[in-house]
């Protein structure tokens, strides 16, 4: 049995992996943290009381059940600081991590490691984007356009979605083609991340929809992919396979990809 401590319990993802967690085996909720402390975590995601509240703090929380991993799926604002608590703990961990630089992670690799922790600090672990992004970084090289448009609710909290971030790293090894326009206004081509066109739109979609469009071109072809996402369900088969294969990895690993947790 696995022991899951949640973090950001109360949010759509946390509540998703809360019911999901009630009808697989081989897990057991042991805590939860977000902003409604001492709430039964079940009330909270709907599916009435399962004897397990939220914790006043986080590192109590953490102390308290004793979790095989946590899964942590809070805001960027805090993330970082709820990571340290992990590594202080001495915890495995799953952690969302839309809005976090490839920079701000490394610091966390290196003590993952050190400690001899295992961590899967993923972008978006949904089936869909993994096989897509392998994709890309198959054929890119036989096409030097590309770009990226990403597509959330206007209560995203960041832009661009860490999934397009990751899907610009996944684009970035290939030569670029030449572009002659030059803009007339800033930033009306969007951002380049790691030399990839990235381009946010964020509108009043129903739910927690989200869309990823990845466009690649040659002279005289256009391949376009579109991933769209209606309901946080379909990020859980990644989350939980994680779950269940993280403990299986060598200590001091840190996957930043469903591919990685695939193979």
């Amino acid at each position: 049995m696995i022991k899951v401590f949640v973090t950001g319990a109360s949010g759509n993802v946390g509540r998703t992996i809360i019911r999901t967690m009630m009808d697989r085996d081989g897990f057991e909720l042991s805590g939860g943290w977000c902003v409604e402390t001492g709430e039964d975590l079940g009330v909270l995601a709907g599916i009435g009381s399962v004897g397990v509240k939220s914790s006043d703090t986080l590192d109590e929380g953490l102390s308290l059940s004793r979790p095989d991993v946590v899964i942590d799926f809070s805001v960027a604002g805090i993330v970082e600081e709820n990571m340290k608590s992990y590594i202080k703990a001495g915890l495995n961990a799953i952690i969302g991590t839309t809005g976090l630089s490839g920079e701000q992670l490394e610091q966390f690799r290196k003590e993952v490691y050190a400690n001899g922790l295992r961590w899967a600090a993923i972008p978006n672990f949904g089936l869909g984007i993994s096989l897509v992004s392998d994709f890309i970084r198959k054929v890119r090289r036989f096409y030097p356009f590309v770009s990226i448009m990403d597509q959330h609710t206007n209560e995203m909290a960041n832009a661009p979605s860490g999934t397009a971030a990751a899907l610009a790293d996944a684009a970035s090894e290939g030569p670029f083609g030449p572009v002659a326009s030059r803009e007339v206004y800033p930033g009306v081509m969007g951002a380049k991340i790691q030399g990839v066109q990235v381009l946010s739109q964020r509108l009043p979609f129903p739910g927690p929809y989200s869309s990823h469009e990845i466009t690649l071109a040659r002279k005289d072809e256009i391949i376009r992919i579109t991933v769209q996402d209606h309901t946080s369900d379909v990020y859980m088969d990644g989350v939980f396979l994680t779950a269940e294969k993280l403990s299986g990895f060598p200590e001091g690993t840190f996957l930043t990809s469903m591919s990685e947790v695939m193979k």
